[in-house]
């Protein structure tokens, strides 16, 4: 129980942010959270040592966020009332440009079919190798690879062919 505790206090920022990239929704994605940690600890006994506990709940956070957004509908694009954080040290101009182009990029991601969300999402904005993106998602290396390349390709459609991103 006291592992668990240290654990979840440990992934449940990383597992929000998650969960914010892939839905979109500040309130929904603490919602989805909460539910991938409780999933998590009733699941504990399911749990194989010799996986790593990261892929493990990340492949939780991934069904219980595609629950969610099956539930939703089959919108792809949602408002996002995500917003990340600036760290630039360029001219109020600049910053404006960045803001707005880590925003259409944001807003071409959540417009990917989930499977392709998903990959963009843990490969690049959660710094998984391809084989922890295929662990977590209970699918091969290959095809988490094959996966980033179609969600690239789309990417590139969605942003008018711009070298974005």
């Amino acid at each position: 129980m006291a592992a668990f505790e240290v654990l979840a206090r440990r992934y449940q920022n990383r597992l929000y942010t998650y969960a914010l990239r892939m839905v979109g929704k500040v309130h929904e994605a603490e919602d989805l959270t909460q539910e991938t940690l409780l999933r998590a600890f009733t699941s504990l006994a399911r749990f194989d040592a010799k996986q790593r506990f990261g892929s493990w709940v990340y492949g939780i956070a991934a069904h219980v966020c595609r629950d969610a957004l099956r539930r939703r509908g089959r919108r792809r694009e949602q408002p996002s009332e995500a917003v990340e954080d600036a760290a630039t040290e360029g001219s109020p101009a600049e910053d404006v440009a960045a803001a707005e182009t880590r925003e259409r990029v944001a807003r071409a991601v959540r417009r990917l079919p989930t499977k392709y969300r998903e990959v963009i999402v843990l490969h690049y904005l959660e710094a998984m190798s391809y084989d922890e993106v295929a662990a977590t998602l209970g699918i091969r290396a290959p095809a988490a690879r094959r996966r980033a390349l179609r969600a690239r390709e789309m990417l590139q459609r969605y942003l008018g062919g711009s070298e974005e991103g």
